[in-house]
C-alpha cells in the first residue's frame, strides 16, 4: 500500500496494443502486469529455441534457450527464470544474476521487493539463494522454502544420507530445519509448514517424531505433547508463544505452546491467519462433515460452505476478514460472515483497503473477466484482468485489463462504482 502512493492516480486511461505482438513473435504466452499497471509483459518465442520477454511492445535485449515463471516485482520491474547452455539463473528486466545453477524454482519476493529468493540446485546439491547470494551450505534435498519480510530464509533440508529402503536410518531422523542456510541440531522423520515470527529470527514448524506421533517444534525445541497430526503453526502477535491446529482423540483443536488454546473441538481446522494489529486469529474449520466455516477467536461464523474455503485475508487494521469460498459449485467471497453473490467460475486474489471498508476482486464468468467491488459486479467484461489496486485514500480503483487486443490501464472513481 505504501508503494501505491507513488502510482499515477490522475490519468484515467492508458493503452498498450498487445495483439500486434502475435505478428512479431512465433508465439506469445499469458500476460502479466506490473503492480502499478504501467507495464504489461509476456514471455515470447522469437524463433525456434530462442525466448525472451516483451514489455509494452519492447523485447528484452537478452535472449535465452528458455524462459519461464515471469512475475512482476515491486517497483515496476519483472523477473523471470532464464536458461542458457543448460544452466539457469534469474533475470530482472533482462539483467541476469551472476550465479547460475543447474536448476531453479520457487521464486519468492518480500513485501517491498528488497529481498528475492529462489530454491536452487547445483552439482546435485540443494539450497536457497537470496539476492544473488547462495547459502554457504548446500544439502542433499530441500523443500518447504520460506522467505520472511526481513530477508531471512528457511527450508526443510536432508542432513543425513540414506540408502534405498534404509528404514533404520530414516527412523533416526534425516531432516532438519535450516535458517539462512544453517541447520538446527535436532533431526526429525519429517518437517513441514515453517513459520517465522515477526522479527524473522525464530521459526516454528510441524514435525513427525515416529510412525504415529507428531508435534510442533520452535527453533531447537519440540513441544512435550504428542498428537495424531498437526498443521502449520503461527506466532501470536505481541506474545512469545506459538499456536497450531493439532489432532488429538480424533478431533482437531487449537493449542498454544502444547496446551489447549481454543476450547472447541472440530472435525478439521487449518489455514490459520492472524491480525498483527488486533491479535485476532482465524482459521478454516469444519464442525460437521461436508460443511466448512470460518472460526475467529474460537467463535464460528453463522455461515457454512458445502465445497471449500481456499484462503483467508485480514485487512491491515484487522477490522475485516475475507474468505475465498466455493459453494454450490460456484466461487464467491465471504466478508465478515456475509456471503457475496458473485456466482463466479473463478475468483482471484482480493484487494482490501487498509481500513477494510472496500474489497475488490477479479472474477471470471464463462471466459470473461469482471471486476467486483463490495459485492457489486461491474458489467464491463474483459478478455483478461490482473489484480486491481485501491488508492490510498479509498477514492479510486486501478483496473488492469485486456480487451480486443489492447491493454487498458483504467483509473476509476469509487463514486462511479458504489
Amino acid at each position: 500500500m505504501e508503494e501505491s502512493k507513488t502510482f499515477d492516480w490522475s490519468t484515467d486511461l492508458k493503452e498498450v496494443p498487445v495483439r500486434e505482438w502475435e505478428e512479431r513473435f512465433t508465439w506469445v504466452e499469458e500476460p502479466y502486469v506490473s503492480l502499478d499497471g504501467e507495464t504489461i509483459a509476456s514471455i515470447v518465442n522469437v524463433e525456434e529455441g530462442v525466448f525472451t520477454v516483451c514489455e509494452n511492445g519492447k523485447a528484452w535485449e537478452s535472449e535465452y534457450d528458455k524462459v519461464w515463471n515471469l512475475r512482476p516485482l515491486p517497483g515496476g520491474k519483472f523477473a523471470a527464470f532464464v536458461s542458457k547452455d543448460e544452466e539457469w539463473t534469474l533475470s530482472i528486466t533482462g539483467n541476469e544474476w551472476e550465479n547460475w545453477f543447474d536448476f531453479i524454482w520457487d521464486m519468492q519476493v518480500n513485501h517491498d521487493g528488497s529481498s528475492l529468493s529462489l530454491a536452487v540446485q547445483k552439482d546435485m546439491e540443494y539450497g536457497m539463494a537470496v539476492n544473488d547470494e547462495p547459502w554457504d551450505t548446500m544439502y542433499r534435498n530441500i523443500n518447504e522454502m520460506v522467505l520472511h519480510d526481513t530477508g531471512s530464509t528457511a527450508a526443510v533440508v536432508q542432513v543425513s544420507q540414506m540408502g534405498q529402503a534404509d528404514i533404520d536410518v530414516f527412523k533416526q531422523g534425516i531432516f532438519s530445519c535450516a535458517v539462512n542456510g544453517k541447520t538446527i541440531e535436532k533431526k526429525f522423520l519429517n518437517i513441514w509448514d515453517i513459520s517465522f515470527d515477526s522479527s524473522g529470527k525464530n521459526v516454528a514448524y510441524g514435525v513427525r517424531l515416529d510412525r504415529t506421533n507428531y508435534t510442533i517444534a520452535v527453533n531447537e525445541t519440540a513441544w512435550d505433547k504428542q498428537f495424531q497430526s498437526v498443521w502449520k503453526p503461527v506466532f501470536i502477535p505481541g506474545k512469545n508463544s506459538v499456536v497450531a491446529p493439532v489432532k488429538i482423540g480424533g478431533k482437531w483443536m487449537l493449542y498454544e505452546d502444547a496446551h489447549p488454546f481454543w476450547k472447541t473441538q472440530y472435525n478439521q481446522i487449518w489455514r490459520l491467519v492472524k491480525s498483527e494489529k488486533t491479535g485476532n486469529i482465524a482459521a478454516i474449520a469444519s464442525r460437521e462433515f461436508g460443511k466448512w466455516t470460518i472460526v475467529e477467536n474460537d467463535n464460528a461464523w453463522n455461515m457454512t460452505v458445502d465445497q471449500m474455503i481456499s484462503d483467508l485475508y485480514y485487512s491491515q487494521d484487522g477490522s475485516t476478514l475475507v474468505a475465498v469460498i466455493k459453494d454450490k459449485g460456484l466461487w464467491t467471497l465471504a466478508v465478515n460472515q456475509k456471503k457475496w453473490n458473485l456466482a463466479a467460475d473463478k475468483v482471484f486474489h482480493p484487494c482490501i483497503s487498509l481500513d477494510g471498508k472496500i474489497i475488490c476482486v477479479v472474477i471470471e464468468r464463462k471466459g470473461q473477466y469482471f471486476l467486483a467491488v463490495n459485492n457489486i459486479v461491474i458489467p464491463d467484461g474483459y478478455d483478461f484482468m490482473a489484480p486491481p489496486v485501491i488508492s490510498p485514500d479509498n477514492t479510486k480503483i486501478l483496473q488492469k485489463a485486456v480487451k480486443d487486443g489492447v491493454y487498458h490501464r483504467l483509473v476509476t472513481s469509487m463514486d462511479k462504482i458504489l
